[in-house]
């Protein structure tokens, strides 16, 4: 009978989180616990505990700003990302936080008290002077810079003044 070797498990855990613009302001929370690293401030989200399949990270994530604030999103997209050793829990030897940028789309702004302190909307300057760690400001500068807003009106291209009428 050969000798059973120990069974190990990769402790690895993924953090999901939003960052949430509505105009030119951002939501910011104050977790009872923070799942990131850097002080008080953090972004709404979870920790994935949930066994692959058909749900994408996506809709967990959606799922959790309901559930933890309240509101509605859209498309989100990929900012930013974390990785850190040793987590809090005890449950894993490292994780990796995806912060996911989008826009507000509904909803009215109610933390859920279970789980959140306080929410609110900080623009880049309050975001500074609350002393937010670099991650969270370098996710906020990607969003900015890749994801061009809603209300942005789209350039005429070179065929719009070829076949466009002139005045």
């Amino acid at each position: 009978m050969p000798a059973s070797q120990p069974q190990t498990t990769t402790a690895y855990q993924v953090g999901v989180f939003a960052l949430v613009r509505q105009r030119d302001v951002y939501l910011i929370v104050r977790p009872r616990v923070s799942s990131l690293p850097g002080g008080a401030y953090a972004l709404p989200g979870l920790v994935l505990d949930a066994p692959s399949g058909g749900n994408v990270v996506e809709s967990h994530l959606r799922r959790a700003l309901l559930s933890q604030v309240g509101i509605a999103v859209a498309e989100l997209r990929l900012v930013g990302s974390h990785a850190g050793r040793g987590v809090a829990s005890g449950s894993g030897d490292a994780r990796l936080n995806l912060i996911f940028g989008s826009d507000y789309c509904s909803g009215i702004l109610t933390p859920q008290e279970g789980e959140i302190l306080n929410a609110e909307w900080m623009d880049n300057a309050q975001l500074f002077r609350a002393g937010v760690p670099d991650y969270l400001l370098a996710a906020v500068r990607e969003f900015e810079t890749t994801i061009v807003p809603a209300s942005a009106p789209t350039p005429a291209g070179r065929l719009g003044k070829l076949f466009g009428r002139q005045k």
